[in-house]
């Protein structure tokens, strides 16, 4: 399986993620990039350095194994994402 390093990119710096991921494809790597920039922007990291992410302007990316930039996921759009989806949500919450 390849391996996969996620960074987090602001303004300012650009923060490796700690660990390499072995995944079974870039697609797998996609969801995991989703996933990290969704937590960033909801705010529920305890990554060090990254509570800047609470704002939108910050991106995933994700690197093959040459170091390569395969896919990247920009805060902005997952934050605009994030918010659509809260106000679908309580859309189809029962009144009281």
């Amino acid at each position: 399986m390849p391996n996969y390093d996620l960074y987090v990119r602001t303004q300012s710096r650009r923060t490796k993620y700690p660990r390499r991921l072995n995944l079974p494809s870039v697609e797998a790597a996609h969801e995991v990039a989703l996933r990290l920039a969704r937590i960033l922007v909801e705010g529920r990291s305890c990554w060090e350095g990254l509570a800047i992410a609470a704002c939108d302007d910050f991106t995933v990316e994700a690197a093959d194994e040459t170091g390569q930039i395969v896919l990247t996921v920009p805060g902005r759009w997952m934050w605009a994402h994030l918010v659509q989806a809260q106000v679908r949500s309580s859309h189809n919450r029962p009144r009281a």
